[in-house]
């Protein structure tokens, strides 16, 4: 009997497992929800209740968002730091750009695909839910959030087959700015160096909801912080979305 016992105490440890597989998830957008119990991707995203722009839509732990909001908070600490100790002309780029990055809100976003069919048809995108987290739905974007070391970053409706050279067209590259590169952060947060210089452009177009973003040259950021551009990028992609 002490046998059985014991063999039976060891086949209910999977299935303990999974009943303690469980999760609380906090919908925004413009529906705001809570949806319970759901041990997977799968059936979060799978719920009829959900309505979004799945390529945007993003998802966050609750312990991911404190450290990322964390990350900014220092970002902006050292870029005061920075602007503190510098020229004019470039104290007042840094200026804008501490500007930009302080009205984010920022989550602890998790780059996973959150496409219910992709989730559903490949068991190693099913990540398994435990814990608090948020979802942040979006309706389709029609615009392109240009940011940076730039004059009148903002917001510019999305056009098919402009590219990442033409947005940035409109805005003067200011004191520091990033001359040939811009970087493209896609609605998945996935990012893309662009050269965009006279001799080394190239065509690329981007999504609608993307954001261009004009990062610092390498010679104008202060010793000991070459990391600073990697930084503001990482703040950029651990955005909420609009």
């Amino acid at each position: 009997m002490k046998k059985i016992t014991s063999l039976l105490a060891i086949l209910a440890l999977p299935v303990m497992g999974v009943a303690q597989a469980d999760s609380q998830v906090t919908v925004h957008g413009q529906t705001s929800l809570r949806i319970d119990h759901a041990q997977n991707l799968s059936q979060l995203v799978t719920n009829p209740a959900l309505q979004t722009w799945w390529p945007g839509t993003v998802i966050a732990s609750r312990d991911a968002t404190v450290v990322a909001q964390q990350q900014q908070k220092q970002l902006l600490a050292d870029l005061r730091a920075w602007q503190a100790g510098s020229g004019e002309s470039l104290a007042a780029t840094i200026g804008s750009v501490i500007h930009q990055l302080s009205t984010l809100q920022i989550t602890g976003r998790l780059f996973t695909s959150l496409d219910p069919d992709w989730v559903r048809l490949r068991p190693e995108a099913n990540r398994t839910l435990l814990g608090s987290y948020d979802l942040y739905t979006v309706a389709p974007p029609t615009q392109v959030l240009v940011l940076g070391a730039l004059s009148n970053p903002g917001k510019e409706s999305w056009q098919p087959g402009r590219t990442v050279r033409d947005y940035l067209a409109a805005h003067d590259r200011l004191s520091g700015g990033e001359r040939s590169i811009a970087t493209v952060i896609a609605p998945s947060g996935a990012t893309q160096q662009v050269p965009i210089a006279y001799w080394n452009q190239r065509h690329i177009e981007v999504e609608p909801g993307s954001v261009i973003w004009l990062g610092f040259t390498s010679w104008s950021l202060p010793w000991g912080q070459a990391d600073l551009n990697a930084r503001m990028l990482s703040v950029l992609t651990h955005r909420i979305p609009d």
